[in-house]
């Protein structure tokens, strides 16, 4: 019986780990798989560069931080609503993400539960 608990708790908790990567460029991360499967969000700037992602393995939650080239911000004001001058809400893959940008070519995306 306690064994048989162990293991349970094993299962659950290995349910929800994070997994995470890092990527020189955006192609680069194109080219792994990960943009496709909704770990990182498409609209991201083509000129993103030194990205690090973080997600969770079995739900909907993502963390993406890069940088990018400062006049690609149109890719956030195609795809994105923009909430601040420089917060956007917007879709990936049907669940709903904040891109902030700082430092005029920094930015961090990151799930959001609200939609704002």
């Amino acid at each position: 019986m306690l064994v048989n608990m162990a293991v349970a708790i094993g299962i659950l908790s290995g349910c929800s780990e994070y997994e995470s990567n890092t990527f020189e460029s955006y192609v680069e991360a194109k080219e792994s798989g990960i943009i496709g499967r909704g770990w990182m969000p498409e609209f991201i700037p083509r000129s993103a560069y030194d990205i690090k992602e973080r997600h969770k393995v079995d739900v909907a939650i993502i963390d993406v931080e890069f940088k990018f080239n400062p006049g690609d911000v149109v890719a956030f004001e195609r795809s994105c609503s923009m909430r601040e001058p420089t917060t956007y809400v917007c879709d990936n893959k049907r669940n709903p993400v904040r891109a902030v940008i700082s430092d005029v070519n920094h930015a961090d995306i990151m799930s959001v539960r609200d939609g704002t």
